[in-house]
C-alpha cells in the first residue's frame, strides 16, 4: 500500500514537472526520484522521456537599452 502510495506521488510530479520552468521542474524530477526510492522501484516514466532544458538567454546591459541620449 506505501509503496504505491509513492508510486503515484513520483507520477504526479513528474506530470507537474512536464510543465514547469527550468528551474522547478529539476527539483521535482529530483522529488520524484526521491518518491521511487521509497517506492521500491523507479516509475515507468523515465529520465530519457526528460524534456531539455532551454538554451540561456543572454540578456544585454541596461547600458545598451538607455540609448534615448539622456544624460
Amino acid at each position: 500500500m506505501e509503496q504505491e502510495f509513492y508510486r503515484t506521488m513520483a507520477h504526479r510530479v513528474r506530470e507537474l514537472a512536464g510543465r514547469a520552468d527550468p528551474f522547478t521542474r529539476r527539483r521535482l524530477l529530483a522529488l520524484a526520484e526521491r518518491y521511487d526510492a521509497n517506492g521500491g522501484k523507479p516509475s515507468p516514466v523515465s529520465r530519457s522521456t526528460e524534456r531539455p532544458l532551454p538554451p540561456l538567454r543572454v540578456v544585454p546591459p541596461v547600458a545598451a537599452l538607455s540609448a534615448s541620449g539622456e544624460a
